[in-house]
């Protein structure tokens, strides 16, 4: 087994062998070395063990940003459990959710007084073991790093569902070692390198900051908790000498707007910029590039293609010309992924025509976890390859490939939208708004034209009943995380319809036109 097939975790204690000196995880008031994160991950992984997890197991890693989670992650995979990453600040409900659905039985959280929490929070019993240095940085061995067969099951992540209830994507460490190879080579990462880990810990791209950073050597640079303006996070940026960054497309947007509203000097370690989670706009690259900002790639996935998929890299020159409202394409496929544009019977579009993208290659997760219709649904087979068992992932996404090869996006064939680099099914919002008392009608929308898309939700109460919206958000805000709570919440005394008895979207209000306000409905209609 090659340095390059071996399965993240091997990789990484191999890593430690080599360097255990060089530094790891830093930030904040934090710094471990490889030897250190290796000794409690190890510590960690023996305590699971002793509590019976293992390979094909699912383990709650509940811990935020930071040394805890880098040995939080890393521990669980030392078992050959796999990992399910979830948010502490989301609502009761929604963890007993996720809990279920990935039928975790034990958890990673930073103290017996987070356990004593998590276990009330989720409503049932988890197994637990502590991140702190109390309990794994005594430096005792801990034991072998499991073997890993590339099938099995590395992390579990959650993605909104069409039918109302969010879905969990099964990874396997097959592709998450495709991964780590496949983004270490583009984005050129060496043992000098320090990549911010910026993104959630619950959010699939902090797996792509950290994982192929630790393959290769470098330090994984942790911003804190409260989410730095980007004014603030350059002079971080500068004193930790970071060199990789990978942010959401909104926020590199507002940081290229800015330097161009008051032009100073970009911190100079900084090497490369990595966005993705949303479309970007040409615009912003002009004025990123005015600004002197060093190269952009813009990435693009899935939470079922194992994060990214496809990568481009845009040259200043030739953006020249171009009209600034233009989408940044989506660019080619990484090494031993496939992308498909096809058309409704999975023919092959031709050059500069529309079509769905279909994805392929190592790349493709292993399905939903627990569940094989919707499997079977969105992973087909693929018919381009001889090789044998072949899938390609249906992205609901609709391109085109230019003469060059490059794919451009040019929008969503469903309902789908992202919301604050979320992707977010409008049935799930309206699923979470129908389940208040006094809804007995509501319809969700995306509303395009603002410079980020918003929610907006339109309700009819039930007879009887007044609802308020304020009430709606409230009522949300107890079972779903921030972004599923739409922005607007209008309120009908009925939803418009065609003639047929069918909505009429169109005859929606604009929000920005109709007050919050309550409005109470006959006794009868």
């Amino acid at each position: 087994m090659t340095r390059t097939d071996a399965p993240v975790p091997l990789r990484i204690a191999r890593q430690a062998a080599r360097t255990p000196d060089a530094i790891a995880v830093s930030g904040p008031g934090q710094e471990l070395t490889y030897r250190q994160l290796d000794r409690r991950a190890r510590a960690l992984a023996r305590d699971l063990r002793s509590a019976g997890a293992g390979p094909e197991d699912t383990v709650v890693l509940g811990v935020r940003r930071g040394a805890h989670w880098a040995v939080g992650l890393l521990g669980i995979w030392y078992t050959g459990a796999a990992l399910l990453p979830v948010d502490l600040d989301a609502p009761d409900e929604r963890l007993r959710t996720l809990v279920a659905a990935a039928r975790a039985r034990h958890a990673v959280v930073p103290s017996r007084a987070d356990a004593t929490g998590l276990r009330t929070r989720c409503g049932t019993e988890l197994f637990w073991a502590a991140t702190d240095e109390a309990a794994t940085g005594a430096g005792a061995d801990g034991g072998p790093v499991a073997d890993i067969a590339p099938g099995l099951l590395a992390y579990v992540l959650f993605t909104s569902g069409s039918t109302g209830t969010p879905k969990p994507v099964a990874v396997t460490h097959a592709a998450l070692t495709h991964q780590a190879t496949a983004l270490a080579g583009r984005y050129a990462l060496t043992a000098d390198d320090r990549v911010l880990q910026f993104a959630a810990p619950a959010f699939d791209v902090s797996l792509e900051e950290a994982v192929p950073t630790w393959c290769t050597g470098g330090a994984a640079v942790f911003v804190e908790d409260n989410v730095l303006s980007p004014a603030e996070l350059e002079p971080f940026l500068a004193d930790h000498r970071v060199t990789l960054v990978n942010l959401p497309t909104p926020y590199w947007a507002q940081w290229a707007r800015d330097v161009e509203r008051r032009p100073r000097p970009l911190p100079r370690a900084l090497r490369q910029v990595v966005i993705g989670s949303d479309a970007g706009r040409i615009a912003d690259l002009v004025r990123w590039f005015a600004a002197g900002g060093p190269p952009v790639i813009s990435s693009y996935g899935l939470t079922e293609t194992t994060i990214t998929a496809t990568t481009y890299e845009p040259h200043p020159a030739a953006l020249a010309g171009r009209p600034g409202d233009e989408v940044i394409p989506i660019g080619v496929p990484l090494p031993g992924a496939r992308a498909y544009v096809l058309d409704g019977e999975l023919r092959e579009a031709a050059p500069d025509v529309a079509g769905e993208l279909y994805i392929g290659g190592g790349c493709l997760a292993r399905g939903y976890h627990g569940r094989p219709g919707p499997t079977a649904e969105r992973f087909v087979a693929d018919p381009f390859t001889t090789e044998h068992g072949a899938r390609m992932y249906r992205t609901g996404d609709r391109v085109r490939r230019g003469a060059d090869g490059t794919l451009a996006f040019l929008g969503r064939s469903d309902d789908q939208v992202k919301i604050r680099g979320h992707r977010v099914e409008l049935k799930e919002v309206e699923a979470a708004v129908a389940a208040h008392p006094a809804v007995e009608e509501v319809v969700a929308r995306a509303l395009r034209d603002r410079d980020e898309p918003q929610l907006a939700a339109y309700v009819v109460a039930a007879p009887g009943t007044t609802v308020e919206p304020d009430d709606i958000r409230r009522f949300l805000g107890d079972r779903v995380p921030g972004y599923l709570v739409p922005s607007h919440v209008v309120v009908l005394a009925e939803l418009p319809r065609t003639p047929g008895g069918k909505l009429d979207p169109r005859a929606l209000p604009d929000p920005a036109r109709t007050a919050d306000r309550p409005l109470a409905t006959a006794s009868s209609r």
